[in-house]
């Protein structure tokens, strides 16, 4: 005995009204009940369509779908850093390589003399200008996107919304960050860390605030091959 039409949406309905709101996660676990409740039929023809749905939920143990989102998330957490590292990797290679030794010594010499300061306080203050533009922006992609679609993916609310309140977060803390270390006269060990960083922070904006949203669409058809249906 298989499911109706009926049936599997009602499983889809469940899902989202137990706080499943991904449509990746919740084809997964309609697939699952599904499953299960179809077993279960084989065994007990007479049983209900209901009770059949909620057997087969109690299985999933008192926090419900709570373990399986969180297995999900991190799954597509792994898949979003190996992402993101395949991308900062061609930042030292050539010929973006020498982009990034340009950013790393304009912050390394800037920092260490009284005029280069100045010029790195206004880089700082540019950087987090740009950085909070485009994650605003971004934030409001993603919700255009999502209620143009009506699907919400667990990868593509990692690409736009992850993303956009990570650097949020990271140019929140950037000026109190630089002004504890530089509060003083900068040694060259503290002008190498700081120089670092800043070059590590404006690369990791960039991939996860241009170049991976406008690959958004790309990413979600290799992940999800009904993403394009």
């Amino acid at each position: 005995m298989k499911l109706t039409k009926e049936e599997i949406q009602d499983l889809y309905t469940f899902t989202r009204k137990h706080f499943v709101e991904h449509y990746d996660l919740q084809t997964e676990l309609v697939d699952h009940l599904a499953n299960d409740i179809e077993q279960m039929w084989r065994e007990q023809p007479k049983l209900g369509f209901e009770d059949a749905r909620d057997k087969a939920f109690k299985k999933f143990g008192v926090f419900g779908f709570m373990d399986a989102i969180e297995q999900k998330q991190k799954a597509l957490r792994k898949k979003y850093t190996k992402i993101l590292f395949q991308h900062a990797k061609e930042w030292f290679k050539l010929p973006k390589i020498l982009t990034t030794i340009m950013i790393f010594l304009f912050f390394y010499i800037s920092i260490q003399n009284a005029i280069g300061i100045y010029f790195f306080s206004v880089a700082i203050i540019g950087l987090v200008i740009v950085e909070f533009y485009y994650a605003f922006k971004l934030k409001k992609t993603a919700n255009q996107r999502f209620k143009t679609n009506g699907r919400k993916w667990m990868l593509e609310e990692m690409i736009f919304n992850v993303a956009a309140m990570g650097n949020i977060l990271i140019c929140s803390n950037l000026p109190n960050f630089f002004n504890h270390i530089l509060k003083d006269s900068a040694t060259q060990l503290q002008a190498l860390f700081v120089a670092l960083l800043l070059t590590l922070t404006i690369i990791y904006s960039y991939i996860t605030l241009m170049v991976l949203p406008a690959k958004a669409d790309e990413l979600l058809s290799e992940q999800y091959p009904e993403f394009s249906l």
